[in-house]
C-alpha cells in the first residue's frame, strides 16, 4: 500500500456488540484508520472505549457529529435508529458505514433510497458476512462451472436452544432473527441467485423461545425470475443444526457446515454428457433397469479446505475495512453495492407483511 496515502479519521456511535468491534478491528488497522471519536449513550462505556482507542468520548451525537477531525463515522446504534442516524451523519458531511440492518421499517426503506440518491459515494453498507470465506469459496466453484446451472440454494444459520434475553429480543428496539441474521442470509442468496431478480417471496416467522416478543425462528423462501429458488432458515431452538449451505445445480452439489471449515462436492466429470432419451407411455418392464443408474455415472467427489483458514468472525471485520479503505480512498468499488443493501430492506419489509402476527414497529 502506499504509505503517501492518509488513514481515514473515524468515530464509531454505538459501542455495544457489533460496534465493539468495528473499534478493535478498525483500530488494529493503523495504515489505513485512525481512531478519534466514540460515542454511546453510556458515559462510562464511551469514556472507557476512547481510552482504550486514544479517541474523544461524546455522549451526545449532535456533537460526535460535530467533531472536526472525523471523516467516517460508523453507526453501530440500535436497528431502529440506524437509517435516522445514517441521515443526520451524512447531513453533518461525514462519509457513513451504516451497520445492519440498514433499515427495518418502510420509512426506513424511503429515507435509505433518498440518501443513496443524495449522497452519491458517501453511504456505505455494512453487510459483513458477504467476506465469509466459505461463502466466497462457493461462489468461486459455482462460476468454475462443475455445478452446471445452479437451481436450488440453502441456507441454514442455526443455534442450538439459544434462549435470547437482552433488547434483540424485543420488536419495540428493533430485534427479532429477521433483523440479526436476516440480513446476512439474504444478502448471501441474493449472490448466489447471481443478479436474477425476486418474484415470489413466501415467509414463515414463529417465537419459540425468545424471552421477548420477537421473532427467533424465521423460514424464507425466494423464487428468482431465473426459477432459482433460495429457501433459507434462522433459528435459535434447533437441537440438531443442518448444514450451513447447499447447493444444487444441474451437474453436482456442493455444501459446508456451520463451522465453515470445508466444503464437500460431488460433480459429474466435465466431459459427461447427458445422451439423447425419450420417455415411454409403458409399463416399466419388472426385471429391467428403467431409469439410468446414479452408480453408472462418472462422479468426482471432493473435499476442500475453506480458504483462508482463519477466524471467519475477525476476517469478516478485517476485510470489511480493507474494502472500505479502498473505496474511499482508492475509489475501488465496494463489494456490498447499495441496491443490493437497499433489496434486503425490501424483502425483509415483504416477509413482515406475511407475518403480521408480530407487533412490528411501523
Amino acid at each position: 500500500m502506499n504509505t503517501a496515502t492518509p488513514p481515514i479519521k473515524f468515530g464509531v456511535c454505538g459501542l455495544g456488540r457489533i460496534g465493539a468491534q468495528h473499534c478493535q478491528f478498525f483500530s488494529e488497522d493503523r495504515e489505513r484508520y485512525q481512531p478519534v471519536a466514540f460515542c454511546d449513550v453510556d458515559a462510562d462505556r464511551a469514556r472507557e472505549t476512547a481510552a482504550k482507542y486514544h479517541g474523544r468520548p461524546y455522549v451526545d451525537f449532535a456533537e460526535f457529529l460535530a467533531d472536526p477531525d472525523m471523516e467516517l463515522a460508523i453507526i453501530a446504534t440500535r436497528s431502529l435508529d440506524h437509517a435516522r442516524h445514517a441521515e443526520q451523519a451524512l447531513a453533518a458531511g461525514k462519509i457513513v458505514l451504516l451497520e445492519k440492518p440498514i433499515g427495518v421499517t418502510e420509512k426506513d426503506y424511503d429515507i435509505l433510497q433518498r440518501l443513496d440518491r443524495e449522497y452519491a459515494g458517501k453511504l456505505y453498507c455494512g453487510q459483513n458476512h458477504r467476506f465469509e470465506p466459505a461463502f466466497q469459496n462457493a461462489l468461486a466453484i459455482i462460476r468454475e462451472g462443475v455445478l452446471g446451472r445452479v437451481y436450488s440454494i440453502k441456507l441454514t444459520k442455526h443455534h442450538i436452544f439459544m434462549r435470547r434475553s437482552d433488547w434483540q429480543s424485543r420488536l419495540d428496539c428493533g430485534g427479532g432473527q429477521l433483523s440479526v441474521w436476516g440480513p446476512h442470509l439474504l444478502d448471501q442468496a441474493l449472490q448466489l441467485l447471481d443478479g436474477s431478480p425476486v418474484r415470489d417471496v413466501w415467509s414463515c416467522l414463529r417465537r419459540v423461545l425468545a424471552a421477548g416478543d420477537a421473532d427467533d425462528h424465521a423460514r424464507i423462501l425466494l423464487k428468482a425470475e431465473s426459477g432459482a429458488v433460495a429457501e433459507i432458515e434462522i433459528s435459535n431452538s434447533v437441537a440438531l443444526p443442518s448444514p450451513y449451505c447447499v447447493i444444487y445445480g444441474e451437474r453436482g452439489a456442493l455444501m459446508y457446515g456451520q463451522d465453515q471449515k470445508e466444503i464437500r462436492l460431488r460433480h459429474l466429470a466435465p466431459g459427461f454428457q447427458w445422451g439423447e432419451a425419450t420417455a415411454s407411455t409403458g409399463t416399466p418392464p419388472a426385471a429391467e433397469v428403467w431409469h439410468e443408474g446414479a452408480d453408472k455415472l462418472p462422479w468426482i467427489e471432493e473435499t476442500r479446505p475453506v480458504t483462508p483458514d482463519v477466524n471467519m468472525w475477525d476476517y469478516v471485520e478485517i476485510e470489511l475495512a480493507r474494502h472500505l479503505f479502498d473505496a474511499i480512498r482508492k475509489g475501488i468499488p465496494f463489494p456490498v453495492k447499495n441496491p443490493d443493501a437497499l433489496e434486503v430492506v425490501r424483502l425483509t419489509e415483504i416477509v413482515k407483511k406475511q407475518n403480521a402476527q408480530f407487533n412490528w414497529v411501523e
